[in-house]
């Protein structure tokens, strides 16, 4: 202050702007946004707000010291900008919302399509009507897929409306354990065989026991000898991509022997010898119950998305089935209930960062919880997993049936493979309707080894496709531990 001639005294006063107005307008079209959410919040979260009007106009009055300006609009997301000293302020927005319509080539409407914009922040699903809204669409451009159809890419154009027609997509595949991935001659056999017939899909080995390339996932990293390179999955995937070969990546997530001799906190002990609790063949288990092995194979997923494989598949996502289980100690109360929620968590974390990566999600699943509805006693139930994959995997093998499992074969399963196959299909459709466009079995392309049963030849290989055809699954995977298939049971190329 100072005291002038006259005895008055001065006070300087820096005046603030206290009011705000300006206007929302779309950022491609220039069109005003109304009914737009506008406020001017202080360091505490209070402040004024107001409505914008039919033109994108808005005014604040009594805006506070240091605030920030928070537009929120249904359409266009949340925009948050520091205040200064100004006393108007003209926003454009970027349309975040977009809306659209999934259907296939009949015009009929895809229940369940996944629409995501490409980096994976943001995804949605379609309604029974086909129709789908996508919040936080910040990229041009959006990829759209649907369970038994082919995956596209399409453009966001200004109007944020964007329909598509999917085409179906079958996927018919065969197995490349790590002995053929590991012999270039035994892996061209195979690429040969889709080369030249029906089949267009290879289940790539990647993880059993151990992880057979050069991961970069430091949980498995740590864990001494288990990352035992074979093949470079940059040279494969290009092989693969080369010959338009779809690569599903099959990764065994609770068998993990490895894991759990290195790791015996994570595994399933012995209640009566205090050792790690075995299986009949002498294997330990990890202990699907702990999150941390969750989180471990799921970020494994996500790197197999990464590197480029169209889809990861999890197979031993359950509990122990053969040895003493009377003995297994798994730290936890052993109800079913308990068991469900840790198959299904476990799921889900992998589900959520491979989809978030780019590739589909699929699971291999005893074909009995179809025929039955419970758990099995491994925590796995059509009616929790098939919401959350892709593609369910049902192990359909007639000679793992028990006689009287299949109402419709008259004898044991492994003589009525069709049957089998039909039946169950029929069954799971029935538990959990509306899945069968999810539905993409594992077949039979193999002899069970034991007395009685007789072994399957390429008839019995061909039945099992055409049932599984005539279902009306997405496709079907053979298997043969040993990648030796049954070639005359397939359908020349086109």
């Amino acid at each position: 202050a100072e005291v002038n001639p006259a005895g008055a005294t001065r006070w300087p006063v820096a005046l603030r702007p206290a009011s705000l107005a300006g206007a929302l307008l779309d950022e491609q079209t220039n069109a005003p946004i109304a009914g737009a959410r506008v406020a001017a919040l202080g360091t505490d979260g209070t402040g004024p707000e107001t409505t914008s009007g039919a033109d994108g106009t808005y005014r604040l009055d009594g805006v506070p010291a240091d605030a920030r300006l928070v537009v929120e609009a249904s359409d266009y997301g949340a925009v948050e900008q520091p205040l200064g000293l100004q006393t108007r302020l003209d926003m454009a927005l970027k349309r975040s919302v977009v809306t659209g319509l999934v259907q296939d080539a009949t015009g009929s409407p895809i229940e369940g399509a996944r629409v995501s914009v490409a980096d994976g922040s943001a995804t949605t699903l379609t309604g029974p009507d086909g129709t789908y809204r996508l919040l936080g669409a910040s990229s041009p451009e959006l990829l759209i897929a649907a369970s038994g159809y082919g995956e596209i890419t399409a453009s966001v154009p200004p109007t944020g409306q964007v329909d598509v027609s999917l085409e179906p997509e079958r996927i018919r595949a065969i197995f490349a354990n790590i002995g053929v991935l590991g012999d270039p001659e035994r892996l061209g056999r195979l690429i040969e065989i889709a080369n030249t017939t029906e089949i267009n899909a290879i289940v790539i080995d990647v993880k059993q026991d151990y992880i057979y390339y050069d991961t970069a996932v430091p949980f498995f990293r740590d864990i001494p000898g288990m990352v035992t390179p074979v093949f470079d999955p940059a040279e494969l995937l290009a092989l693969l991509d080369e010959n338009d070969i779809y690569s599903i990546a099959r990764t065994v997530v609770f068998k993990d022997p490895v894991v759990a001799e290195a790791r015996p906190d994570l595994a399933v002990r012995d209640e009566v010898t205090g050792d790690l609790w075995r299986d009949m063949n002498g294997s330990a288990w990890v202990n699907a119950f702990d999150q941390e092995l969750w989180q471990a194979n799921a970020d494994f997923a996500a790197e197999l998305a990464q590197l480029g494989f169209d889809e990861v598949q999890y197979d031993y996502i359950r509990f122990p089935s053969d040895g003493d289980l009377r003995t297994a100690d798994f730290g936890n109360d052993y109800t079913e209930e308990l068991r469900r929620a840790a198959i299904t968590g476990a799921v889900a974390v992998g589900a959520e960062q491979t989809r978030a990566n780019g590739a589909a999600f699929a699971i291999d699943l005893f074909p009995t919880i179809a025929l039955f509805g419970n758990d099995q006693g491994i925590g796995q139930t059509l009616q929790d997993l098939a919401p959350l994959a892709d593609y369910v995997c049902l192990m359909i093998y007639p000679s793992h049936y028990e006689l009287g499992n299949i109402p419709t074969a008259d004898g044991h399963p492994n003589d009525f493979p069709a049957e089998t196959v039909t039946y169950t299909l029929e069954m799971a459709e029935q538990l959990v309707p509306g899945t069968t466009q999810k539905m993409r079995p594992w077949l039979q392309d193999f002899n069970y080894p034991a007395e009685g049963y007789r072994p399957y030849d390429a008839a019995d290989v061909r039945e099992q496709i055409d049932a599984t055809e005539e279902s009306g699954a997405s496709g079907w995977l053979l298997w043969n531990a040993a990648g030796e298939f049954e070639v005359e049971a397939l359908r020349a190329e086109g």
